[in-house]
């Protein structure tokens, strides 16, 4: 990568967006606050107490407790099983490594199976360090208890520390924050249309579109994740909401390119459309207000009248508009229809967790590259690198394009945390003989490791590794630091373990993310097309809503899956098409949305025959076409599609037809919701699907 487009990087990366002021300054008081406690007591090991605030500090208080709760249980857990296998292994040096080993295997399986991945880093990490700590401290066991001890009382008092400040100064509800974050969005982006139309009452915006558009969704997902774990509202209907922020992202997108495109006011009907898309976003937001959508009678389609191949940004604004209507979830609205069934809290286990065999992989590659640091350190009596074994598993993840994404920006940032580090321990804290300074020093170092900590995941592993890279320096003792080598050698056992993992993550196993990112893709495809299918066959009409629960779970981890693969794509050799990917698998978000409103409401009592089969053709048509595009995804062999236009046209006919049968205003109202639903799922299937499938024609 050239200077230039590094800067253009760092430059829209490093740049304000919406909450980073508040969250680093919340970050910077806490650790402020914990030097405390660490300067009047003198508590050894202060390191662990800063890192562990950077990888809890969340923006909603619920996010921060709960992974403060599970930290500190998974480390009690992971040291109290390291204490154990030292009352086996500690005399013994090769029984210790086998400890070693299954300490890492445990932690990086648990790492993948575990709903909360961070659980198993919480408990294998920590005990795979209390294994190697007779190599790095003096083997005497009075010591090396006496240090697990004290690592223990140093991750509590940093989760206590931060969650009080936390607690203090950000009582936010994760529902309630989400809310916030949809409504900033819109809000700005209903401004920016009404400035470009010349109207005068625009007001200003609380965020700009450039910031929006470079915070992206990581923000409003991870607010989601939680919610989902507090309010049943969210848990049941999460891949709605999904939906619905991914949707709400793209009009920030699109909003942004209009900006560039039309600098100046539009006028005559360019400027009505503009104002008609402003007004949209002003009644979807009074709605989500009070989290439902906007009625039918409140809601106009806004693409209705606009011509079918537009491609300009204000056509997929009005486009993703209409499609936020007809998918953000809400309660039922057919009368006597029941209310959707209570999801259960996610399990503490993936789904898959013990029948994939990637899994097991996963941890054999960290292992192995883990071992061969360790051996090798120990080999050439080098302790000081003794941070290649962290490495090692730190930056195991699921993809090469993963790995090598978290691998550079834990080079980078220990890199530039050092240099932070190097310049305090020369410069600045040998002219400084109070605490107030030594204050000033510190808590501007941890404002620019905590302003990157809290950008977006293309950048926010860099600020947690510059913050350990800075403290490690200035942190050294409790009198004047004069040395350098900490730094040097954490450079040096990064560098080292990066080489290690790289090597045997492409000998053994090797998993690009593009080819994994299109797996997922298919394989979230083809589930679609078992719950499209579901219910077509005579025998067996009825889903029922375990059914419906059981591929609404599946579907939306692999959904989960694509979109983290996207950003690791990037960071992988020959990737291309990444945008077009993304916007894909938008669609696909859009389209399991129909298709989970479509097998809620399937052929309800009353409904006339002729309806019920053409609903049942129809149905069929789509699971055909999303099998013929999940093969087509693979790079597989794509089977014909059958017509999705000529069903649907007999489905008009019959429902048309049907209007006058007996049941009434509720069953016209249910028929006509049924076909928009049916019509909004052809529309996004054709957009799924840029290049025309072959068409095999029913009879």
């Amino acid at each position: 990568m050239s200077a230039s487009p590094l800067l253009t990087f760092l430059r829209r990366e490093l740049a304000p967006t919406p909450g980073r002021g508040s969250a680093t300054l919340r970050l910077t008081l806490a650790c402020l606050a914990a030097t405390i406690p660490i300067l009047t007591h003198r508590i050894p090991h202060a390191l662990i107490i800063l890192i562990v605030m950077y990888l809890i500090t969340q923006e909603d208080t619920a996010a921060t407790l709960i992974g403060s709760i599970l930290g500190v249980v998974g480390v009690t857990v992971g040291l109290g099983l390291a204490l154990l296998a030292w009352e086996i292994c500690l005399d013994t040096p090769w029984l210790r490594l086998c400890f070693l080993g299954g300490f890492l295997f445990g932690g990086l399986f648990l790492k993948r199976v575990l709903t909360i991945g961070a659980l198993g880093s919480a408990i294998g990490l920590p005990a795979a360090l209390v294994m190697i700590l007779p190599d790095i401290v003096p083997p005497s066991p009075e010591v090396l208890v006496e240090f697990v001890l004290w690592v223990w009382w140093c991750v509590t008092l940093g989760l206590s520390v931060n969650a009080g400040v936390q607690l203090l100064l950000s009582p936010g509800d994760p529902l309630t924050l989400l809310r916030r974050e949809v409504d900033t969005r819109l809000h700005a982006v209903e401004q920016a249309l009404r400035r470009l139309a010349g109207h005068e009452g625009a007001e200003p915006a609380a965020a700009s579109l450039a910031s929006l558009a470079t915070a992206g969704m990581s923000r409003p997902l991870a607010l989601l994740r939680t919610a989902t774990l507090l309010h049943p509202w969210a848990r049941e209907r999460r891949e709605g909401l999904a939906a619905l922020i991914t949707l709400v992202d793209r009009l920030v997108t699109a909003a942004l390119a209009l900006e560039a495109l039309a600098p100046s006011p539009a006028e005559g009907a360019g400027g009505g459309r503009l104002l008609s898309v402003a007004d949209g976003c002003q009644r979807m937001r009074r709605a989500f207000q009070q989290l439902r959508r906007p009625t039918s009678g409140e809601w106009v389609a806004l693409t209705a009248d606009q011509p079918g191949g537009t491609l300009s940004p204000l056509a997929d604004m009005e486009r993703t508009l209409d499609e936020i209507a007809l998918a953000v979830p809400q309660r039922s609205e057919f009368p006597g229809q029941p209310e959707p069934v209570h999801r259960a809290r996610p399990g503490l286990f993936l789904p898959d967790a013990f029948d994939n065999p990637e899994y097991v992989r996963f941890a054999l590659k960290g292992t192995l590259s883990a071992l061969i640091c360790y051996v090798l350190f120990v080999g050439f009596d080098y302790p000081g690198i003794y941070t290649s074994v962290i490495t090692c598993f730190v930056v195991s993840l699921s993809t090469i394009g993963a790995s090598n994404q978290k691998g550079i920006l834990r080079f980078g940032g220990a890199a530039v945390g050092g240099s932070m580090g190097v310049i305090a321990l020369v410069y600045l804290l040998p002219n400084v003989d109070t605490v107030g300074g030594f204050w000033l020093v510190f808590g501007t170092g941890t404002a620019v490791a905590a302003w990157v900590n809290f950008g977006t995941p293309r950048i926010s592993y860099g600020g947690y590794q510059t913050g350990l890279a800075f403290y490690k320096a200035v942190l050294q003792s409790f009198g004047q630091a004069v040395s350098a080598t900490v730094v040097r050698d954490r450079l040096i056992g990064v560098f080292f373990g990066l080489t290690v993992f790289g090597i045997v993550e492409h000998v053994l196993w090797p998993v690009p993310a593009l080819g994994a990112l299109r797996a997922r893709l298919a394989e979230a495809l083809h589930l679609m097309a078992d719950l499209a299918r579901a219910g077509t066959n005579r025998d067996t009409p009825v889903v029922t809503a375990a059914d419906v629960d059981s591929w609404r779970r599946r579907i939306s981890q692999k959904v989960e899956d694509v979109q983290g693969l996207i950003e690791s794509s990037k960071f992988e050799r020959g990737a291309m098409d990444l945008d077009a990917l993304q916007r894909r698998t938008g669609d696909a978000q859009i389209i399991f949305i129909l298709l989970l409103s479509v097998a809620r409401h399937r052929r309800e009592p009353g409904l006339p025959e002729v309806v019920q089969a053409r609903a049942r053709r129809l149905d069929t048509a789509v699971a055909m076409t999303l099998q013929a595009l999940a093969t087509r995804v693979a790079g597989r062999f794509e089977p014909a599609a059958p017509d999705l236009e000529d069903a649907l046209d007999a489905l008009e006919r019959s429902i048309a037809d049907g209007t006058d049968a007996p049941g009434g205003a509720a069953l016209t109202a249910h028929l006509a919701g049924s076909l928009a639903l049916y019509r909004s799922l052809v529309a996004s299937l054709k957009r799924l699907s840029p290049e025309p499938l072959a068409t095999a024609h029913a009879s």
